[in-house]
């Protein structure tokens, strides 16, 4: 198990829905996603995997102590870590690039698994909702 008490309600495997917003890149709808939470020395690593009617997105992501890194089926490769930080009882995972900004909240309670990724371009515009996702407990 993790170090930090904090992560142990995000671990395990989730399934859900997932609101998909429009963005200059993708269009507005529905999604199905599978997040799989597992414990690391200093942290959490997360497997997602988003299928929709356009695709199919995969992902690896590790936090750790502060740092953040996440990789994609995409291809895009973080040149810095992100930063991960608990705000209440949500863990804010922030990264920038010079693609923009993303910042990925994470919620464990009764069961489920709330996610709210929003994204900004350029980097220093205001956040707009990109993700909005609420993932039952399959494990």
């Amino acid at each position: 198990m993790t170090s930090d008490p904090r992560y142990e309600p995000l671990v395990g495997d989730w399934t859900g829905e997932e609101e998909l917003f429009a963005t200059a890149w993708t269009a507005a709808g529905t999604a199905r996603g599978s997040i799989a939470v597992r414990p690391g020395p200093d942290g959490i690593h997360l497997d997602y995997v988003e299928t929709h009617d356009g695709g199919r997105l995969d992902a690896h992501a590790v936090v750790a102590g502060s740092g953040f890194w996440w990789f994609d089926s995409y291809g895009f490769v973080p040149e810095t870590p992100g930063t991960a930080a608990w705000e209440d009882d949500a863990l804010v995972l922030d990264r920038r690039s010079d693609r923009g900004r993303t910042v990925m909240r994470l919620r464990a309670a009764d069961g489920r698994l709330a996610v709210e990724l929003d994204t900004a371009v350029p980097a220093d515009a205001e956040l707009a909702p990109l993700v909005r996702g609420v993932y039952e407990r399959t494990d």
